[in-house]
């Protein structure tokens, strides 16, 4: 069982690691759009392997510093699902943010890019539907949504596979 001394230090560095991994993505994302432009797909590959990296050492240092080497399933999966989704929130924050204030011409190019994607595989009526669709949801409300959704899914899911690499040990108690 979780004391109520552990809650608040699992919940206190989580939200910390949330923070770092939202701030390292936010730099990355920033970085890729002004190289490459909107589309760049090494973004969203590279913002789940921060996260993944943050959430790892994030429970890593819950587990040796206040459990003594060993962490349940239930701690290790709160703790990644806590740095998952504030980083989530403030990365979906930052989108809204960015798109809507700081680079208003990302939205036009990302829809520029996506259609000549849809160019390739597409043609005609079809096309012409799915740049209307996606016209209708490259907002910068939307992109926060996307970019929330994504990576509170990656979020939701990274700590199971957490838990089985932090999983606690049995330990053997020898009677003497």
């Amino acid at each position: 069982m979780i004391s109520e001394n552990n809650n608040i230090t699992i919940t206190t560095i989580s939200i910390r690691n949330g923070l770092v991994a939202s701030i390292l993505m936010m730099l990355l994302t920033m970085l890729f759009f002004w190289i490459s432009g909107a589309g760049s797909s090494p973004v969203i590959v590279w913002n789940h392997f921060i996260l993944l990296i943050v959430m790892y050492f994030g429970v890593r240092k819950y587990k040796h510093t206040f459990e003594e080497g060993l962490i349940s399933f239930k701690q290790c999966y709160i703790s990644g699902l806590i740095i998952g989704l504030i980083t989530a929130f403030f990365f979906a924050l930052f989108m809204i943010i960015y798109t809507k204030y700081i680079d208003k011409d990302l939205i036009a190019f990302f829809i520029k890019v996506n259609e000549e994607k849809y160019k390739h595989y597409i043609t005609g009526a079809e096309l012409q539907n799915q740049i209307n669709i996606l016209i209708r949801y490259s907002t910068p409300i939307w992109m926060g949504v996307r970019a929330f959704v994504e990576i509170a899914l990656v979020g939701l899911f990274m700590p199971l596979l957490m838990g089985i690499f932090f999983k606690k040990e049995k330990i053997e108690e020898t009677n003497n």
